[in-house]
């Protein structure tokens, strides 16, 4: 059987990999398992497709694994031999060895007639990033399902906290867990990480509507945590250039759903710059971005404190 796993949603296609994975080997001996890694400068289809015509050892199956295949993409290609060598196998593929394509990314290149067959002689599983609505009930699940009680506020502060990201719930999920069965918004907020572009996004709303008092007190908070100024210019510039784009693609009245799909970014993040651009006129954007761009020059040539110009910026850009 051939497998083509793709997705954004890390967490989930690690999960399915795994099951399929454990299928064929329950003990996790790794004996009749060949990983290979497509984007390798050394990698070889030929060595893949020799491997999935090798008879596994004293079992049943084998699992031949090719992780980020980004030949069934846009960003990468086979060779003619190589393509048609996988097209024949894809044909007539080795009935004790399941082929496992594993890629993190959002698409395949439908208009390749590789792709074409690949999801024709394949099992495909899509793993696409849920949505806020999807995640919220996905969180909800998992809490009753590990009969943890949260209160509303609790739970409110528990989805500020989180990034649209199962493998960061997860890795929350299981302080939760440890912590008791009854939770408050206060226990939220002692176990549950904060994560740094949640920060970044909020110095970015105090900044946009000059609450200058609020912006100083992210920024103590993200000092008080040794992040890096020079790093933080950066995630704001990124944050900052995104409202741009998305400033942009609106006025040429593309959706949100539109916008994201564009520019491969979450749509949660779309829709957070769009709602923050509104209350920013064209004019501040470019300066604040002019700023940060030489800020980020002067840090970089030791010509400026890093922690006083920071402040600086946020002063200036803030009041």
């Amino acid at each position: 059987m051939n497998y083509l796993l793709y997705g954004s949603e890390t967490y989930r296609l690690k999960k399915k990999l795994d099951e399929l994975l454990k299928a064929n080997d329950p003990e996790n001996t790794g004996m009749n398992t060949v990983v290979y890694e497509a984007g390798n400068a050394d990698f070889q289809l030929r060595a893949v497709l020799e491997d999935a015509w090798t008879i596994p050892f004293f079992a049943e199956k084998k699992t031949v694994v090719v992780r980020n295949p980004v030949f069934l993409t846009t960003s990468g290609s086979l060779n003619e031999k190589d393509g048609k060598a996988l097209e024949d196998y894809l044909n007539h593929s080795c009935p004790s060895t399941d082929l496992i394509f594993c890629g993190e990314f959002e698409s395949l290149d439908q208009r390749k007639k590789l792709v074409k067959l690949a999801v024709k002689t394949c099992r495909v599983f899509t793993m696409k990033r849920l949505d806020e609505r999807e995640f919220r009930s996905y969180v909800n699940q998992q809490l009753s399902a590990h009969q943890l009680i949260l209160s509303r506020e609790a739970m409110d502060e528990l989805m500020q906290r989180l990034p649209l990201d199962l493998e960061s719930f997860h890795q929350e999920l299981i302080k939760l867990t440890l912590f008791g069965t009854k939770i408050s918004r206060d226990d939220v907020v002692h176990l549950v990480s904060r994560p740094l572009d949640e920060d970044v996004f909020h110095l970015v709303n105090a900044v946009i509507t000059h609450d200058l008092k609020q912006a100083m007190h992210l920024w103590h908070d993200l000092d008080s945590l040794n992040k890096d100024p020079i790093y933080l210019v950066a995630l704001l510039a990124s944050q900052f250039r995104l409202m741009a784009q998305v400033r942009m693609l609106s006025d040429r009245r593309m959706s949100e759903s539109m916008i994201a799909q564009q520019l491969k970014v979450h749509p949660f993040r779309v829709k957070k710059a769009h709602e923050a651009v509104a209350r920013l006129n064209s004019e501040r954007l470019l300066e604040i971005l002019n700023d940060l761009a030489e800020l980020d020059q002067r840090f970089k040539s030791g010509t400026l404190d890093r922690r006083l110009g920071f402040e600086m910026f946020l002063i200036k850009a803030a009041h």
